[in-house]
């Protein structure tokens, strides 16, 4: 069987165009250039939460909003302020009895009022003129909603969503947020955020949290909306006590419940380990030892509690593991690479995981990221059935780049084709380049890049070539539970790993998580290879299960 796959990607290398119209043409996620330049036609708008690049653009655009409404603001206070003077004026004239019979055969009366209109009415027609020159301003205002912006509660349920997921993830210290302060289990040190997080907020974020299935986050924020009700610094208007506690009990009832028929922990609900209730916790099935597991696939569950550990900084590698890891410099023979080799540190040996350093530098990184933010949209997971589907296990926003979309990308996918010896040309032996942006709390919940779904055995993914294009300060972490290894953005640096061995046999090994972004701005690219184009390069192997093409030892 894997003979006859072999001879069909050398047939299909031989027919070229015949053959590659039909298949080879279309990247195994569907979006050809076609497809791209239609949907780029179509102004993309997702929820704001989902991308730090929307988030800083809603600022941009609220500061130029802000400028706007201080000057209409100013406008309207002078001319209330003469409209004041003038009913002031007039107020005074009643007052002396202007609604009386005869009040302007009185000299002094018809010196009033003739004074009040020959020096009042001009001012408040100049006021008023004023005003008129408001009306696009006011249209404006009017037309924002409509607009990218202006925020809908679907983007404010976004950045809820990933404030739970912070929590679930990381722990965050909710007193220190009701004193606007940010710290967590990943780094107990404070940071000032200048804003405190109100009882009202608490109530809110904990409230949406249960709706999302997010049942430990949303008993913590609850809880904690609680226990500062009566802090006299802390606003608790529009929040009602009594909602608050029937929410809390119902919220708390729910987790032990979920916990009892779930477990703790799935890609689309998590809980606390413990029931919250004192007698469901005393049951053995929630004191049970779990041990890591490492070099095999185990449940899902503890795949994605190695997940989550990963993801708070710990390593889970023995140290048979680690003391066989080394750095080196390497160009892999390629004569780009002779004179200025790159550092490449390895991570694991078998299956191979490496991390490049400096593939690309802090301008072309910026470049980048200019070139794909006008194309971002919510990222989507590829279903079994082939279809894309958004959802909460990952939450990010996507630009697919083809090479002639920027000038840094042809030369990157040269570096690629060098550093590993493989056809990396789009279409035929690579996807475009996949250009991912984070949100709050932004992250790719455990998955493979493998596709399973395609019974096309070329269009696996042979290779992943993962670049970070920004530093991360907490969180952001790229991990592999069933490895034990976890690694932090480092800007320019390149992760790299192979899917399937010479034969087209994916390794379930190689199962990945981008962890949850607690603070900073992550922006990576991705590039994979094609496990069709590389008959030339990586030749195909008969044996079944043979090891993982590792073209840089």
């Amino acid at each position: 069987m894997v003979f006859i796959w072999c001879l069909v990607t050398v047939v299909a290398v031989a027919v070229g165009d015949s053959f590659a119209t039909v298949r080879t043409l279309r990247p195994v996620s569907d979006l050809t250039e076609e497809t791209l330049n239609k949907v780029r036609q179509v102004p993309l708008t997702p929820p704001l939460g989902t991308s730090t690049y929307h988030l800083t653009q809603l600022l941009e655009e609220e500061k130029g909003a802000a400028e706007r409404l201080r000057a209409m603001n100013e406008v309207l206070e002078r001319t209330q302020q003469v409209v004041a003077r003038y009913l002031s004026s007039w107020d005074a004239l009643v007052a002396a009895g202007a609604g009386k019979e005869g009040f302007t055969h009185h000299p002094v009366h018809a010196y009033a009022l003739t004074k009040h209109l020959t020096l009042g009415w001009p001012r408040l027609e100049e006021a008023m003129n004023h005003l008129h020159g408001l009306s696009q301003d006011i249209e404006w205002m009017l037309r924002r909603r409509g607009s990218s912006g202006i925020t809908t509660e679907e983007d404010l349920a976004s950045v809820m969503s990933g404030l739970a997921r912070l929590h679930d993830f990381y722990t965050l210290n909710l007193t220190a947020l009701t004193h606007a302060s940010l710290s967590s289990h990943l780094d107990p040190s404070s940071i000032s955020a200048g804003l405190p997080v109100t009882v009202w907020d608490l109530h809110h974020i904990g409230s949406h949290a249960t709706a999302v299935n997010i049942w430990n986050s949303g008993v913590d924020f609850l809880l904690a909306a609680l226990d500062h009700w009566h802090d006299n610094n802390i606003s608790h208007h529009y929040t009602d006590l009594h909602s608050l506690t029937k929410k809390l009990t119902k919220a708390t009832k729910m987790h032990d419940q979920v916990l009892e028929r779930k477990g703790h922990r799935s890609k689309s609900h998590s809980t606390h380990a413990l029931p919250l209730d004192k007698t469901l916790a005393r049951k053995k099935k929630y004191h049970r030892q779990q041990e890591t597991m490492l070099g095999q696939v185990g449940s899902s569950l503890q795949g994605l509690d190695q997940y989550v550990q990963l993801c708070q900084g710990n390593d889970l590698r023995p140290m048979n593991v680690t003391s066989r890891l080394y750095c080196r410099y390497v160009s892999n023979g390629s004569p780009l690479y002779v004179i200025g080799p790159l550092k490449m540190e390895v991570h694991y040996l078998r299956p191979y995981v490496v991390t490049l350093m400096g593939v690309v530098g802090v301008q072309e990184a910026q470049e980048v990221q200019k070139t794909a933010a006008v194309f971002l949209g919510e990222s989507s997971t590829v279903q079994h059935n082939g279809r894309s589907r958004v959802g909460p296990q990952r939450t990010s926003s996507t630009a697919w780049l083809w090479e002639h979309d920027s000038p840094q990308l042809p030369r990157l996918t040269q570096r690629i084709e060098h550093l590993l010896g493989v056809n990396a040309q789009q279409h035929y032996g690579a996807e475009a380049y996949q250009v991912v942006n984070y949100g709050v709390g932004g992250h790719y919940s455990v998955h493979h890049d493998a596709l399973s779904n395609t019974p096309y055995l070329q269009f696996h993914r042979f290779a992943t070539f993962l670049i970070y294009l920004t530093d991360v300060p907490q969180g952001g972490r790229t991990v592999f539970p069933w490895l034990g290894v976890g690694v932090a953005p480092q800007r320019g640096s390149a992760l790299v790993w192979f899917n399937v061995d010479h034969a087209g046999v994916w390794d379930p090994l190689l199962e990945h998580g981008a962890c949850p972004v607690l603070l900073g701005d992550k922006w990576v690219i991705n590039k994979w290879i094609f496990y069709g184009g590389q008959t030339l390069q990586v030749p195909c192997q008969l044996q079944p299960h043979a090891h993982v093409a590792r073209p840089l030892l």
